[in-house]
């Protein structure tokens, strides 16, 4: 820990450690989840909505997804798809299995593509065993909300896990099936390493999407970068392709050569490598910035010195109140300036620090 002047205007950091919080949240990842443990122990299931798209955070969440199923039931799906897949044909294939749904920020009316997707999978299996994995809920129309009402009543056993107290709010109104709190399941892939070493003071890791607040880049000091993590590595795809097909080969098992077993291999080596990703670019960092979720989230289980601010409707600061995600060298700051000058408080301090 580096302790920041009280003059600091970001918010200070609290006296827990990234590793409590990292534990305390993985605690209740398994509480949340434990009556769902049988059911997903007794019979197959899908794991639906795989984020097949370049934004680290969203493959951290299918990565926790995928080690805590792993840990806890002992398998992976007997079935992964995207929503670009035929839907005819994927709600064919749900016949006789639990269906998990994918967490993330996709629950409203800010994406619709994954969230037409997951209502239409919804209203065409209401006699399935639904389990919707954490989401953040926000709708920019509230005449949407009702929309999703429709399609959500038929559902005979869906369990709605979101990540903030404002989302299990207006879940709890406008729904009608269980909804339960429950931290992000990227929290499920325990503590991490750096995995390069620092060669930047500051990275300043903000939004470029739809979802931002529009901080554009400006003319930083030497040692700080500007950047957001969106974009794929070149030949991604032909890459894990190759590498799906040697492993298939190599194994001379039957069960890994099987179809199933492929694209499961396939989608959890696009998700692994974006991770990888987004990691090494955190790793370059002394300290960070950032509007992201998942940098928050990523940068707790790396143990690196941050200070966030919030997307659009506030999803990383109502994630981080209703869980208490703040640690000893984890910040808060209204404003870019404030970060700002968060960072270079703690840079100043680090400096006294090694004198």
């Amino acid at each position: 820990m580096t302790s920041i002047t009280p003059s600091a205007p970001a918010a200070v950091a609290t006296a827990q450690t990234h590793l409590q919080v990292i534990s305390r949240l993985q605690g209740l990842i398994d509480h949340v989840l434990a009556p769902s443990l049988p059911t997903l122990r007794a019979e197959p299931f899908a794991l639906i909505d795989m984020p097949d798209h370049g934004n680290v955070g969203d493959s951290a969440i299918w990565a926790g997804e995928i080690a805590w199923l792993r840990k806890n039931v002992g398998f992976d799906p007997a079935l992964v798809a995207d929503h670009r897949d035929p839907l005819d044909q994927v709600n064919r294939d749900l016949v006789g299995k639990t269906v998990l749904l994918h967490g993330g920020g996709n629950f409203g009316d800010i994406w619709t593509a994954n969230n037409d997707f997951r209502e239409a999978i919804i209203s065409a299996n209401p006699g399935s065993t639904i389990i919707q994995f954490p989401q953040s809920i926000h709708y920019d129309n509230p005449a949407s909300i009702a929309t999703t009402a429709r399609n959500l009543k038929a559902a005979k056993a869906l369990r709605l896990l979101v990540r903030d107290d404002e989302s299990h709010a207006l879940a709890s109104q406008a729904f009608d099936c269980e909804v339960t709190l429950c931290p992000d399941m990227a929290f499920a892939l325990g503590p991490m390493q750096r995995i390069a070493t620092p060669d930047l003071d500051v990275l300043l890791l903000m939004r470029t999407d739809k979802e931002g607040v529009g901080f554009s880049s400006q003319d930083w000091p030497i040692g700080w970068e500007q950047d957001d993590w969106l974009e794929d590595s070149p030949n991604l795809y032909r890459d894990v392709q190759w590498d799906s097909r040697i492993k298939a080969l190599m194994s001379l098992s039957p069960r890994r050569m099987s179809r199933t077993a492929r694209r499961n291999y396939y989608y959890n080596q696009l998700a692994e490598r974006r991770l990888a990703r987004g990691l090494k670019q955190l790793s370059r960092a002394r300290f960070v910035i950032t509007d992201r979720l998942h940098v928050h989230i990523l940068s707790t289980l790396l143990g690196l010195p941050h200070c966030f601010l919030d997307n659009h409707y506030g999803k990383i600061s109502r994630f981080s109140a209703a869980f208490s995600t703040r640690w000893t060298d984890s910040y808060q700051a209204k404003t870019l300036s404030e970060a700002v000058a968060c960072a270079k408080a703690w840079l100043q301090a680090k400096e006294n620090a090694d004198v």
